[in-house]
């Protein structure tokens, strides 16, 4: 069984794909290119891919990643070769490596996610101080209650600062306007969405604005521990020639 990691950027054209909208558009390329793809036992197989963690609705990314196992050895050449072919407009294939058994999944190890959040509204922005304010204010909060409604429908409070890890307001530069820069936790072990951030600060620094006013991408995936590491080997980069 030879188990494949890549890394892929999602542009504009397929943010507002859902999660399970992206696997299925994946699963249909890999089958249109051809992969000796590996099946899961049962009476409804499914081809063994998995996502590191859905990516928000309307968000676009530069490094997110997956894994898929095969049934027949592939080099991550062939592999991207033939995989890259058949991706939309929008999705881009960066990068591919074998992994070897024994690693732990994506998964399960993925528990960080940086953003970069700039103003898009037409509305004026707020000022850079009254947004440090409500960064600073909201942060300084040892908790942050948010309510969750359920399958069920039934609402429940939540404490989303543990998932915080670190949030700025970046210098503005080259006319970008308001920038900020937010390192999340996503996961198994719960995590946060950027929109639900962005919530939480205008609410903080009581202006008019929550994440419709903001365009959001996803600058990577990372395990974090002490510093961020990079889910793939040694970077794991593979071209084509």
């Amino acid at each position: 069984m030879n188990r494949i990691r890549f890394r892929f950027s999602c542009g504009k054209e397929v943010r507002y794909l859902s999660h399970l909208d992206l696997l299925r558009l994946l699963q249909r390329a890999m089958r249109r290119a051809g992969l000796p793809l590996a099946y899961s036992r049962g009476f409804s197989p499914r081809i063994r891919l998995s996502l590191a963690a859905p990516l928000p609705v309307g968000v676009t990314a530069s490094k997110e990643y997956g894994e898929v196992f095969l049934v027949e050895p592939l080099t991550p050449a062939s592999f991207r070769r033939r995989l890259s072919a058949q991706l939309p407009k929008g999705l881009l294939l960066t990068g591919v490596v074998v992994i070897p058994a024994g690693v732990p999944p994506l998964a399960s190890v993925v528990n960080a996610a940086l953003y970069t959040a700039r103003w898009k509204s037409s509305r004026p922005a707020p000022a850079a101080s009254l947004l440090q304010k409500a960064l600073d204010k909201l942060l300084a909060q040892p908790a942050i209650m948010i309510r969750r409604f359920g399958k069920s429908g039934k609402m429940s409070k939540q404490d989303i600062r543990p998932y915080i890890y670190s949030a700025a307001l970046l210098p503005s530069s080259g006319g970008e306007g308001l920038q900020l820069r937010l390192l999340l936790q996503v996961g198994s072990q719960g995590g946060l969405s950027p929109s639900r951030f962005l919530e939480q600060l205008a609410l903080a620094g009581d202006y008019s604005g929550g994440e419709r006013a903001w365009r959001i991408h996803r600058e990577g995936l990372y395990i974090y521990q002490e510093n961020l590491l990079d889910p793939f080997p040694e970077g794991g980069e593979v071209t084509d020639g």
